[in-house]
């Protein structure tokens, strides 16, 4: 009966240990307080309203798409058959990437550790944000835009 006691204690143990480590910045306070899915309120390259979603998973994993509110439907109804005018209007009206993401509290940083991108270039990629929460809105700022751009900020809300 000893054996049988002195196990489950170590079992009980490791799951309460398990729970009251954190396991990375993703499980911080900051990254606690991103968790869930955002919609695109504004942002400089996708204005005026903007379409996107932003997800945010507890286990530290996000999706990221954005887009402008007025790009083109394709004539040919095929998107491997639109017209030079038209790819160009898609590529440059939206972005989308996804991978991991970690929080630094101190800092009030978000850093998205990019897997893929419908922009290449960022493929492997990290990519530091700042970032403020006030209520159910959330705003930072990108250092450089996919479209090379100086400076971009973007704001999301909430969805419930």
């Amino acid at each position: 009966m000893d054996r049988r006691n002195t196990l489950a204690a170590i079992a009980a143990s490791l799951l309460l240990l398990s729970i009251a480590i954190p396991t990375g910045d993703a499980s911080a306070q900051g990254a606690k307080q991103l968790v869930g899915s955002w919609t695109a309120v504004s942002s400089n390259a996708y204005n005026p309203n903007p379409r996107g979603m932003l997800i945010f998973t507890a286990d530290g994993h996000y999706s990221l798409t954005l887009a402008k509110a007025s790009l083109p439907k394709f004539a040919s109804n095929s998107r491997v058959k639109g017209s030079a005018e038209e790819n160009q209007a898609v590529v440059g009206g939206s972005i989308t990437h996804f991978g991991k993401y970690t929080v630094n509290d101190k800092d009030k940083t978000i850093t998205f550790h990019i897997e893929s991108s419908t922009y290449p270039n960022w493929d492997g990629t990290t990519q530091t944000r700042p970032y403020s929460v006030s209520g159910d809105q959330m705003k930072y700022t990108v250092a450089v835009t996919s479209s090379g751009a100086k400076q971009g900020e973007v704001v999301w809300k909430r969805r419930k």
